[in-house]
């Protein structure tokens, strides 16, 4: 037995066939989509640190606000 043969094997093991394409989804996605484009969106504690970050640097060297202008 090759090694091609083996990982041919093994590839089939770890991927079933796919079976009846026509049935489509268990169930519709676009609901919840649309739901998470119109829900409100929220500030993590990412964001915020980030932005503390930026605010604190141009506090300690305003020279930097150009760079910041420059990329936005």
């Amino acid at each position: 037995m090759t090694d091609d043969d083996r990982l041919q094997r093994l590839l089939r093991s770890a991927l079933p066939p796919i079976g009846d394409t026509d049935r489509g989804s268990s169930r519709d996605l676009w609901p919840l989509v649309v739901d998470r484009l119109h829900g409100k969106a929220e500030w993590s504690w990412l964001d915020v640190g980030l932005a503390a970050i930026v605010v604190a640097l141009l506090l300690i060297v305003p020279e930097w606000l150009w760079l910041l202008a420059y990329h936005l």
